[in-house]
């Protein structure tokens, strides 16, 4: 597997999608909120922020602005649709059908291991997968990135749970979450040396939504977090409600 540049990573950590070590267990201020991971990735937001460019910046707004037109959001699967069946490689390589799961699922896309969002937000959901799990769901991750990345996500992160790989987007297309990165934000990453069709290696520069689903064991969809920002992600506390209300 080809490795990323440095001067990808500085890039992409300007505009809030750098590779950098986060830690939710040093954070103060999750433990004074009843909404701590959305405190925790809003903290992250704001010191990135800090370190923006005006002209990333203006780059960042104009991509945000493309993408929320774009049509993906009304396009994304929504509570009470059905899950697509998928079958997917873990990790490890083995495969994962969806039809042999015998419980619910919490379904989390995310963006690659290249995104410090994911990679705080993967690990924030690790210390809630007991309670998921207390609630007869399972805790599965999903991105385009193949079974090796994947599995150096799950090592870095210290991951208790299921992450698969979906190359080409099939999957996450089915759920309607695929996107074209905007050519503003295409252009300026490739400027840089940062190629995302290369890097997942596609035609198209595509990413999914950093969307997250509860789906019951019947396959419905009981809970949806579709948003077009990268840095909000679901509310551990709004997932475990939305499967206590579903027994």
């Amino acid at each position: 597997m080809k490795q990323i540049k440095p001067s990808y990573l500085i890039v992409l950590f300007t505009i809030g999608m750098i590779m950098v070590t986060l830690s939710t267990s040093s954070n103060a201020s999750d433990k004074k909120t009843k909404r701590p991971v959305e405190a925790l990735l809003k903290e992250r937001a704001e010191q990135f922020a800090a370190k923006t460019t005006p002209e990333m910046s203006k780059v960042a707004q104009q991509g945000q602005k493309e993408l929320e037109a774009s049509g993906v959001l009304e396009s994304a699967l929504k509570v009470g649709d059905r899950m697509p069946a998928f079958e997917l490689p873990d990790a490890n390589g083995n495969i994962v059908k969806s039809a042999e799961l015998d419980s619910a699922i919490v379904l989390v896309f995310y963006r690659g291991a290249w995104c410090p969002y994911c990679n705080l937000y993967l690990s924030a959901l690790d210390d809630y997968r007991t309670q998921f799990n207390d609630l007869g769901a399972s805790l599965i991750a999903v991105s385009s990135e193949p079974p090796d990345r994947s599995l150096e996500v799950v090592q870095k992160d210290s991951l208790h749970y299921t992450v698969l790989s979906d190359a080409g987007l099939n999957t996450a297309r089915q759920f309607g979450i695929v996107y074209e990165l905007p050519e503003v934000t295409d252009n300026f990453l490739k400027g840089f040396g940062m190629d995302i069709a290369k890097y997942n290696e596609s035609e198209k520069a595509e990413l999914p939504l950093s969307a997250t689903y509860a789906i019951d064991k019947n396959g419905n969809i009981i809970y949806a977090f579709i948003e077009a920002d990268y840095k909000l992600r679901a509310e551990p506390a709004d997932i475990i409600e939305a499967l206590k209300n579903n027994q």
